[in-house]
């Protein structure tokens, strides 16, 4: 069957490659080196024949392409997991936002606290996605695993003196020392942290380019193909992502020039939703089980679009609810095998 490459995490198993060569006869001997011959009277021992390390299997375009997908779609959703929260600026919480980046800044180790949203829950799971990709060891993406690997070795840093601050935080320890442990672990702390964020943007930009190639060529093939309901799911998707391009942040609902842009990219995915749902309706007439997670990037999408006019009035209350729907689409199109 033909492998199917996808930029949404792929979960199909390859081919063993064998390492026997199936041109031998199983019928013909072994041939047996033989010692010299010597005319000398006293001969010498023949020495063993030098052991030969059989030549790896060389990978074909189509594996290659394969495991080339396979490994940048984990870094792509180690990516999506971890920024799947709002960007800076639109959260329902700015004043919060705020206080952690300036307590980052100032060392601050109360900034730390349960009650900002601020835990290390999301750096961990990065490097435990992160630590996932580079198990894929077949294939190398030289750029990627290199970042990916630097940025491994900073969470290494970070992690574990954050775990320290929060649990220092939560028994409020600085009660006994007067925060004295606290601001000795917060001179680890930001400048781990800020390093950490340097090396992600950079890692960031680097997959996010992938991605747009993946895609690029993913969306080819299925105009080519004829493939309406994968494509019109992809197209409905990005339309959708443009409307969030448009607010930077909550500010931003107010500038009637991005708004227009939104709405003018709002109609074309209504429509585009239309035309989407359509297409897996006849899938299911025509017998071809389409997969349920179609059915949830059109709910989800749906979804978005009431949110964002609410968002329109209230950006504050509702641009959050916007981008778990849009994260939820995302993650049901990756879910797609």
């Amino acid at each position: 069957m033909k492998k199917r490459i996808l930029a949404s995490l792929l979960v199909l198993g390859t081919a063993a490659l064998s390492g026997c060569d199936d041109s031998k006869s199983e019928s013909s001997p072994a041939s047996v080196p033989t010692a010299p011959t010597s005319s000398s009277s006293s001969s010498s021992p023949a020495s063993a024949p030098e052991a030969q390390t059989p030549a790896e299997p060389k990978m074909d375009d189509q594996e290659k392409a394969y495991l080339t997908s396979k490994k940048t779609s984990l870094y792509i959703k180690a990516t999506n997991a971890f920024g799947s929260g709002p960007l800076d600026g639109t959260s329902s919480w700015p004043e919060k936002e705020k206080k952690v980046k300036a307590g980052i800044e100032k060392k601050d180790y109360r900034v730390v606290e349960s009650f900002l949203y601020f835990s290390s829950r999301g750096h961990v799971r990065l490097k435990e996605n992160l630590q996932l990709a580079l198990k894929e060891d077949k294939i190398t993406l030289d750029a990627l695993d290199e970042k990916a690997e630097k940025l491994i070795a900073e969470l290494d840093k970070l992690i574990p003196v954050w775990e320290k601050l929060e649990q220092y935080n939560k028994t409020k320890k600085f009660e006994d020392d007067n925060g004295a442990q606290g601001k000795e672990m917060m001179e680890i702390f930001t400048p781990a942290y800020n390093s950490v964020k340097a090396l992600y943007a950079d890692f960031g930009k680097d997959v996010s380019a992938a991605a747009s190639e993946m895609k690029k060529q993913r969306m080819e093939r299925y105009k080519q193909e004829g493939r309406l309901l994968e494509l019109y799911s992809e197209e409905s998707i990005e339309l959708a992502r443009g409307i969030l391009h448009q607010f930077k942040s909550t500010k931003d609902f107010k500038n009637k020039e991005k708004v227009d842009a939104a709405n003018a990219l709002l109609a074309q995915l209504e429509e585009k939703l239309e035309a989407q749902i359509a297409e897996y309706k006849k899938a299911e007439e025509e017998g071809k089980n389409p997969s349920s997670y179609y059915k949830t990037i059109n709910d989800q999408l749906i979804n978005f679009i009431g949110d964002y006019r609410k968002a329109r009035k209230s950006p504050n209350t509702w641009v959050e609810y916007m981008y778990n729907d849009f994260n939820r689409a995302v993650d049901a199109n990756n879910n797609i095998r």
